[in-house]
């Protein structure tokens, strides 16, 4: 046993120390035909029997029957296994694997990415580029990264069971190698994402994942998000139309470093471009009432030299119509006001001969009344 048990035992968690960890689906991996050799680390439930692995023709390899290009050292809970010049294709593990450690594996391929900055803000855009290797080699996009998909997402670092306030990942970034966006090339291997830390100031794990539906290859760092280090506000329009945007900036930024670009667009859905340096960016007339909408970015130069943009929230400004001037009523001409004067003089007339016809009705009642007085 001696010195094949030492060699399968040592020299993958040597190995280990120094590469990336991989993650499997369904504790199937695959093997491109550039691995001359790669080791498993196969973290087993406690005292469990070895494994089975399944080559991509459907054959078996147990520990006690394999060929001589294989190394296979076994423990109660781990199997350390190292394949010499692999079959090429998609591999399979079965038996009471670990649901929390699960297999790993030592091989040459990595997940390059290049380290975020030590100070992130919130609402910070960065690009970031990404790379699959081979020994040094960044790999042959149209051959290796085909069906490939890389993300980059933000992890919270607080307790999901013990914290109800804990936020799920947050997916911030797509990668891409198409030559669209900001990726400089389509196909030349170099993979790039624009990322927009939109994610609540703290402490978070950010992760980039990379996987092909077998192979998965994790970039992790720890990070923390700061507050962004400026805000901004719109005047109010005077009569004119004339209007400003005002910025502020925290002392982590230099001031004269800023600069603005945007779109405003306006009641009429008019997209204006917007741009402008410094603290105070003069706006395009607000000339019809409604509502205004602005959204843009902002660049600046923190105190270290580190040049940074900023996705800037959207605004919307609402824009009243003018108040009408007063003036005073004009007396009413003839014309006007000659229904009025009729209808009055109507009414007047009418009440004037109700009172005539009861003034000749009682007068009337009275004479006769005296004629039948003198008769009797």
């Amino acid at each position: 046993m001696s010195r094949l048990w030492l060699v399968a035992l040592l020299a993958p968690v040597l190995a280990k120390a120094a590469e990336q960890e991989s993650r499997w689906l369904s504790n199937t991996f695959r093997i491109d035909p550039s691995i001359s050799a790669v080791t498993l680390f196969i973290e087993r439930e406690d005292d469990s029997t070895p494994v089975v692995l399944i080559r991509p023709d459907g054959s078996k390899y147990y520990y006690q029957r394999h060929p001589d290009t294989i190394s296979w050292a076994s423990t109660a809970s781990r199997d350390i296994i190292t394949l010499w010049q692999p079959e090429p294709g998609p591999w399979q593990a079965t038996g009471r694997i670990s649901a929390e450690r699960g297999l790993s594996l030592v091989s040459p391929f990595r997940l390059q990415l290049a380290p975020l900055p030590a100070r992130l803000y919130r609402q910070e855009i960065i690009k970031l580029d990404a790379e699959l290797s081979h020994e040094g080699t960044r790999l042959d996009a149209a051959y290796y990264l085909e069906g490939l998909s890389l993300t980059a997402q933000l992890v919270g670092r607080r307790d999901a069971d013990t914290d109800p306030f804990a936020l799920a990942p947050r997916v911030i970034g797509v990668f891409a190698d198409d030559g669209t966006g900001l990726d400089a090339y389509p196909g030349d291997g170099r993979l790039t994402a624009e990322v927009l830390v939109d994610a609540l100031p703290g402490p978070y794990l950010f992760q980039a994942q990379t996987t092909n539906q077998v192979l998965a290859r994790t970039h992790e760092q720890e990070l923390l998000v700061y507050p962004t280090p400026l805000s901004l506000r719109m005047t109010t329009p005077n009569e004119d139309g004339s209007w400003q945007m005002l910025l502020e900036v925290d002392s982590e930024l230099q001031p004269d470093s800023l600069v603005v670009t945007g779109t405003l667009t306006n009641p009429l859905e008019q997209s204006i471009a917007v741009s402008g340096s410094g603290r105070v960016i003069e706006l395009p007339l607000a000339v019809q009432p409604g509502n205004y909408r602005w959204q843009g970015r902002a660049f600046a130069t923190t105190r270290e030299g580190r040049e940074v943009q900023f996705q800037l929230p959207e605004q919307v400004i609402r824009v009243s119509p003018p108040l009408a001037a007063t003036t005073p009523a004009a007396p009413p001409s003839f014309w006007l006001s000659w229904p009025v004067l009729g209808g009055i003089s109507a009414a007047v007339s009418a009440l004037l001969l109700v009172a005539i016809w009861r003034w000749r009705r009682k007068a009337r009642g009275r004479k006769t009344s005296g004629k039948k007085a003198a008769g009797g």
